[in-house]
């Protein structure tokens, strides 16, 4: 016998009914426990919460933004003035050696002798002295330059290892704003600048000077033609010492006639009366390949017209005036080596008396002249040229034949055999017959723009 929890008598083995619903209670309780929650209320005020961090993250970034746009914007401003500076940097060295040509006098710019040389001690306002330039408007200081032009090697501007040809000059322009002592923005461009590189005949027709080895040029001048050295058309510092000039042999025959200029000095016998032989020509004579790379690409950049590399060419009419110039179709400059592909000739012939051609016609092969042809400037072929004009054509200027790619001696380089004259005029091989730039110009791709100061 039990007694319950009140005193109360139970039989044995039977179990209460409130104790079984008290289990069953509290395993029902314990199952609802771990069921998930389904009341959302109050999650409205952390996502509100979340809401307003973000767009105050967004509104103190915007605000950030704002007050630093002027400062962004003025910094833009200064580095697109700077490099104003810079590049009237280099126009200015443009002016100033171009107007040194044609008006030495003039103030402010730079003279260069005969052979290119830069003035020695160079004016401060090309040797890295600070140059102001002012608000046209209010006439205050907006910054400046500092401008340095030099020949390479030699000067502490120049890039390592680089080296300018005679006919070009480095120059290095540094802008600043709005001032060098304390500067918000610096700029600093580089380049080369250039001109078409100053042919100085020696003589009237030319031949030889990049012979290969073991070779010899040989001029041949016979028939009616004439070609005239005593002409009185010379450049300052040049005189012409010939008719007729061959770093190899010559010989007349027919009723050929050589004038020579004053002064002449007849070279040995068996050489002509008028021309000279066995000549060294000066390098001012002659266009290295990167005279030859800077013509072509002021040639392609004077428009269509001005550049041909497709083959031999045959013209019986004139081309356009200015600068000609005749390419090898691989575009390489022509060797000894180069391919019979490269090795091109230009074919002149018809009457061009109506309409004189007036330029520089470069080849990077040969030329053969037939026909009733005027021209003025310069011819100028890296191998041969053949002359057998008639009528009452002429050219007056110069013909250089430098014979790159002769293997044979006994070649003939040169023939004038025809009735139209050669006559020397330096200043239209200088200037084209008046259709050639003389100033100074940025050469093509040599433009930088470069970190430092």
């Amino acid at each position: 016998m039990l007694t319950s929890g009140i005193g109360l008598a139970r039989p044995e083995g039977v179990i209460t009914k409130h104790r079984c619903l008290s289990s069953k209670v509290s395993g029902k309780a314990l199952l609802q426990s771990h069921a998930p929650l389904k009341d959302e209320r109050g999650i409205a005020l952390p996502m509100a919460m979340i809401v307003m961090a973000i767009l105050t993250s967004l509104m103190i970034a915007f605000a950030i933004l704002a007050t630093s746009e002027s400062q962004i914007a003025g910094n833009q401003m200064a580095s697109a003035q700077a490099r104003a500076m810079a590049e009237s940097g280099v126009e200015r060295a443009l002016w100033a050696m171009t107007t040194g040509e044609s008006n030495p006098g003039a103030n402010g710019v730079l003279v260069l002798d005969a052979s290119y040389n830069l003035p020695n001690p160079m004016p401060a306002a090309y040797a890295g002295s600070f140059v102001a330039l002012n608000d046209p408007v209010q006439g205050s200081q907006i910054g400046g330059f500092k401008l340095n032009v030099a020949t390479c090697p030699g000067d502490p501007i120049c890039p390592a290892g680089f080296v300018t040809q005679i006919n070009e000059k480095f120059v290095q322009a540094v802008g600043y704003v709005p001032d060098a002592t304390n500067p918000i923005a610096i700029k600093k461009i580089t380049t080369v600048v250039t001109r078409l590189k100053w042919i100085s005949p020696i003589c009237a027709l030319c031949a030889g000077g990049e012979n290969p080895p073991d070779t010899t040029t040989n001029v041949q001048i016979s028939g009616n033609a004439t070609i005239n050295a005593n002409t009185g058309q010379n450049c300052p510092g040049v005189t012409p010492q010939a008719a007729v000039s061959s770093n190899g042999t010559a010989v007349t025959g027919g009723s050929a006639t050589l004038i020579p200029p004053p002064g002449y000095v007849q070279s040995p016998f068996p050489c002509p009366n008028g021309a000279n032989c066995n000549v060294t020509f000066p390098n001012t004579m002659t266009l290295t390949d990167s005279d030859m790379a800077t013509l072509k690409a002021l040639a392609k950049a004077s428009g269509p017209g001005h550049y041909f590399n497709d083959g031999d060419q045959h013209w019986t009419s004139p081309p356009l005036n200015g600068l000609i110039f005749v390419d090898t179709p691989s575009g390489n400059p022509l060797t000894v080596n180069s391919p019979d592909s490269d090795k091109i000739e230009v074919q002149i012939s018809g009457n061009w008396q109506s309409s004189i051609w007036s330029g520089w016609l470069v080849i990077a092969g040969s030329v053969r002249i037939d026909g009733n042809v005027s021209m003025k400037g310069l011819i100028y072929a890296q191998n041969d040229a053949t002359l057998h004009a008639t009528g009452t054509g002429s050219i007056q200027g110069a013909v250089i034949s430098t014979n790159r790619v002769d293997s044979v001696s006994t070649t003939v380089d040169s023939v004038d055999i025809g009735n139209a004259p050669i006559s020397y005029n330096c200043p239209f091989v200088r200037n084209g017959g008046g259709n050639l730039s003389q100033g100074w110009l940025v050469k093509p791709g040599s433009y930088r723009e470069t970190s430092g100061s």
